[in-house]
């Protein structure tokens, strides 16, 4: 894996300006959705939560879940790897790096978003401290993506091999670099696993986000509602509270509903 500068190539900084707008108006919608009255007393819980974003995806993005899991006890911090787009091994490191620092030596919940669950699964695989792992909308199997999003894929792969920083190269697709990333998508998680999705979906094939070894929570909505819808947030809620009451107990696969979580007023 090469080393890359921390430069912000001009390429680079539009991608992520245009990400961060797109951000900030997911923050305003969010913003403006009254919140419940009342959170259910069994979704509280207390703990560090890591909540990391996916392609796209800056910290207002993810501004309403981590008012909500704020809101329910968690101590949460926000990992957005740049916008999602670079080297999935290096992209690792630096999420591991996060979650140690977060650790109160109980482990770390992990909730992430789309790619950004990609690392999760890979971090949690490698042996980082990881109590219990959510993600949304996730995509673990490869031949399951959609034509367009493949070809996304390749194109970034493409402008990364010509040297642009912040942007995955070719060979992280397939090449040794990631190998071992790429074979985490698979790799059995050890821990309490819970992947949330929605056939809704339009950026990610739900059926990617089916694993075997996770409870695998089906919610309404699009892609990016996962981070903002009350069904959305009350499926992540109470996957972690299940997840602090067993900490060690491996769920069985299943596919469920999500529990509702309504505004009142």
């Amino acid at each position: 894996m090469d080393e890359r500068s921390d430069a912000v190539h001009p390429v680079t900084a539009v991608l992520t300006a245009a990400a961060d707008l797109c951000g900030r108006l997911t923050a305003l919608v969010g913003a403006a959705v009254e919140e419940p009255a009342d959170l259910p007393r069994a979704w509280h819980g207390r703990g560090p939560v890591v909540l990391v974003g996916g392609v796209g995806t800056t910290d207002f993005g993810l501004e309403t879940m981590r008012r909500r899991l704020t809101a329910l006890g968690y101590r949460v911090a926000v990992h957005t790897t740049g916008i999602g787009t670079g080297c999935g091994a290096d992209s690792v490191g630096k999420l591991r790096r996060v979650i140690e620092r977060m650790d109160d030596g109980d482990g770390v919940f992990l909730v992430a978003h789309s790619r950004g669950g990609q690392f999760a699964r890979a971090a949690t695989v490698a042996g980082a401290p990881v109590r219990a792992l959510v993600t949304l909308g996730t995509p673990f199997d490869p031949y399951r993506l959609s034509a367009p999003l493949l070809a996304l894929g390749f194109a970034l792969g493409a402008v990364g091999s010509l040297g642009f920083p912040g942007l995955a190269t070719l060979g992280c697709l397939y090449g040794d670099c990631c190998a071992e990333f790429r074979a985490a998508l698979r790799t059995p998680v050890r821990v309490p696993f819970t992947s949330i999705f929605t056939r809704g979906d339009r950026v990610v094939p739900w059926r990617s986000s089916l694993d075997d070894g996770a409870v695998n929570v089906e919610v309404s909505g699009g892609h990016l509602g996962l981070l903002d819808r009350p069904e959305a947030l009350g499926a992540v809620a109470a996957a972690l509270a299940d997840a602090s009451a067993r900490p060690r107990r491996r769920p069985a696969a299943a596919v469920v509903r999500a529990p509702a979580l309504q505004a009142v007023g």
